[in-house]
């Protein structure tokens, strides 16, 4: 297992989910993680479960003075992961702008915000990881602007690749994960929804936050990967 003694990441959406778990195996491998979001008090309570061992900075990424600010305070870190998303998914019919809106703006500028302001400030050899998901590969009733941001962040991964190297920017595209977020794609349906996806997995289960954070600490440790997008989806590509 590759340490990270010596290295600061910066983990954007780091409250819960993923980017929690991101920064508990960061924290495991050595190294000092601070954690940005929107609220302060789920941010409070992400460092609290992890014993205080977390930087924690209040931030929107929809507000570029936000982020100027924060990443000022921060100052020179190693590796930056945006996970901060918000998922809507409703029949197409049935949606309005307002409702799909934020999906797109918090994935797509929220990271390219992000990259903007993040660059000034990465140590040389670092790297910014952005996270997609199979909607922006496959097509699922209900998932066209889900998708679409998908999609666009790994288009905006590779395009910033070439713009702002020698900083690496990469996407890890996540299967289904056991993660809060399930609750509001399936609702009701959650358990019986993950059973008929774990059957159909070549791996015969969905994934675990903790596999995902490996493969984001795998892409910032490896210096010669860039404007790549890594699939961990246990096979679901496949099927």
């Amino acid at each position: 297992m590759r340490r990270y003694s010596h290295t600061h990441i910066v983990i954007v959406g780091g409250g819960s989910g993923i980017g929690l778990a991101t920064a508990q195996e960061a924290l495991e491998r050595g190294a000092q993680v601070t954690i940005v979001g929107r609220s302060k008090d789920k941010l409070q309570q992400a460092n609290e479960k992890l014993n205080g061992s977390l930087g924690i900075c209040q931030a929107d990424v929809m507000q570029e003075d936000s982020l100027v600010t924060t990443f000022k305070e921060i100052g020179r870190f190693d590796h930056l992961f945006v996970s901060a998303a918000e998922g809507v998914t409703v029949p197409l019919a049935k949606s309005s702008v307002d409702q799909l809106r934020p999906t797109l703006d918090i994935k797509i500028w929220g990271a390219l915000l992000c990259s903007k302001h993040a660059a000034k400030w990465i140590s040389p050899g670092g790297s910014v990881t952005f996270i997609s998901g199979l909607a922006g590969r496959r097509g699922y009733g209900g998932f066209a602007v889900a998708g679409a941001a998908n999609a666009g962040v790994e288009a905006l991964a590779r395009n910033l690749a070439v713009e702002l190297a020698p900083i690496r920017f990469n996407t890890v595209c996540a299967g289904v994960i056991d993660t809060a977020m399930l609750d509001s794609v399936f609702g009701e349906k959650r358990e019986e929804i993950v059973a008929e996806i774990s059957k159909k997995l070549p791996v015969g289960r969905i994934g675990s936050a903790s596999e995902i954070a490996d493969a984001v600490l795998f892409l910032m440790g490896n210096s010669f990967v860039t404007g790549s997008t890594l699939l961990v989806d246990g096979g679901d590509a496949l099927v």
